[in-house]
């Protein structure tokens, strides 16, 4: 009797209906668009319009998959979002996207048609989606014939002018998860790194509440002493200044970050990870690996720090006088390993690595930007459309993912290219996509940015935001249609 397989059967994707083009927002904020679009890969940004957020995208990504594969409702025994931008902190956004499934369903399986069915958020920065693969895999191997979607969706926010901002992005991809899949068989070994770090994240802040009145008395060219301030909001008794609570929480949606320690988190997680991975599994990822896809804060982030990573492998592997010839340079000469990496990255040798191993990945995200969870399974997505459309046959190839998410963890894993892996990208065509949005210009992104619009700037084909409640016992709870 063979081995059972899992993996993944079907995908599909969901995209904004705007785009920003990089250069844009480079001229506005005055970066050189070069430095963007050949230092870091970028020549746009998906935006979402005001009726577009994480359950929308989430919801028209699993839609696709369900139209393009006929999945009926019964056999979806969970649906499992990978998400850090949730718009709730206790209701998951997995459930606004199943409600919104189960509209979709009605006209012809009735009402409440995924009652049966759990739903559930995952949160861990940009990795969560990778944990909700990996929990619903464990879950179909526990019994024969369960199935499961997985969904990663996001939206990637910055605070202007920062240094993450020209990195924005959003998009949810949707998985089809089962025995016996038509994409990709995965490997059995998940490997992980993790260590609690602030590299990036996104705090509640605390605000006394006389102190805000303070500073909106001062803005209205008043003066308030403490006292006043501390009777008057005392007295308050309905609206933003009755709450019970002496202070008032701040959440924003875009992080705290630090770029380059990130960046050095993200080396060191995944380089435990991948140390980890070739002792649990077997695999050597020279040998055995034929593409890679990464996580992506933005398109170019894999080939810039994979050198890094790369040549302690090929170290390991006593292969280091491949790199020292390709560089002319041995690794004293150079000054050590890491002078040595650098000098590689820059060589016709490392670039056709690159472009073999890495580039197939890149294509979507160039085009996107950041998706945070969604941004490694695009990156998949990428990759197999691109083969494709290159009418090259990949079946029977591993590909290895190298995941990571602040705070901070990595996971790597791997998995086998199906010789039917076209059928279950039926239909799929990102690429098509990206050409048919609407470009903006960088006053309206600010606009959209700041949520100074009322109206969306296009009209909804799918799942929309249609208002926030804004009195009662609803105050804040979101509602969804189908356009």
């Amino acid at each position: 009797m063979s081995t059972p397989q899992y993996g993944i059967d079907a995908m599909h994707f969901a995209l904004p209906r705007l785009t920003l083009p990089i250069g844009e927002l480079a001229e506005a904020r005055g970066i050189e668009t070069d430095k963007l679009r050949f230092g870091l890969g970028l020549e746009s940004m998906a935006i979402c319009d005001i009726d577009e957020d994480v359950v929308t995208l989430g919801a028209d990504a699993a839609w696709n998959l369900i139209q393009q594969t006929g999945i009926r409702p019964e056999e979806i025994g969970r649906i499992y979002l990978g998400t850090e931008s949730s718009v709730d902190a206790a209701k998951p956004s997995a459930t606004y996207i199943l409600g919104l499934l189960e509209q979709r369903f009605e006209a012809k399986f009735g009402p409440r048609a995924l009652s049966h069915c759990d739903a559930l958020d995952i949160t861990f920065a940009c990795v969560g989606a990778v944990d909700a693969l990996e929990n619903s895999m464990d879950w179909i191997r526990a019994s024969s014939g369960r199935k499961a979607l997985v969904i990663a969706s996001d939206v990637a926010k910055y605070a202007p002018g920062s240094g993450g901002e020209y990195t924005q992005g959003a998009g949810a991809v949707a998985m089809w998860l089962t025995e016996s899949p038509r994409i990709l068989t995965l490997d059995g070994d998940f490997s992980v790194a993790i260590e609690s770090v602030g590299d990036f994240f996104k705090p509640r802040r605390s605000f006394p509440k006389s102190q805000l009145l303070q500073e909106a008395a001062a803005i209205l060219g008043q003066t308030l002493s403490d006292a006043d301030a501390s009777t008057l909001t005392a007295q308050a008794s309905k609206g933003f200044w009755a709450t019970p609570e002496d202070h008032i929480e701040q959440f924003l949606e875009h992080p705290i970050f630090d770029g380059p320690y990130s960046n050095d988190c993200y080396v060191a997680r995944l380089s435990e990870a991948l140390d980890r991975y070739q002792k649990q599994s077997d695999h050597l990822i020279l040998r055995d690996w034929d593409a890679m896809v990464f996580h992506l804060p933005y398109a170019f982030q894999g080939r810039r720090m994979w050198a890094e990573i790369a040549i302690h492998l090929v170290d390991e592997a006593g292969r280091l006088n491949e790199i020292e010839a390709a560089v002319g340079q041995t690794k004293d000469e150079a000054g050590g390993i890491k002078a040595l990496s650098k000098l590689w990255s820059k060589t016709p040798h490392y670039k056709a690595y690159v472009k073999t191993y890495i580039m197939p990945g890149e294509i979507a995200s160039q085009q996107i930007g950041n998706m945070y969870t969604a941004s490694i399974f695009m990156s998949l997505l990428s990759t197999l459309v691109d083969s494709r459309n290159l009418d090259l046959n990949i079946s029977g190839r591993r590909v290895g993912f190298l995941s990571y998410g602040s705070g901070s963890k990595s996971k790597v894993f791997s998995g086998i290219i199906q010789v039917d892996f076209m059928n279950g990208l039926d239909g799929v065509r990102p690429f098509n996509h990206l050409e048919n949005r609407t470009e903006i210009d960088f006053a309206t992104y600010e606009q959209l940015h700041q949520r100074r619009l009322i109206s969306p700037l296009t009209e909804a084909k799918g799942a929309r935001l249609v208002k926030i409640e804004t009195e009662g016992n609803l105050y804040g709870y979101r509602r969804y249609a189908i356009a």
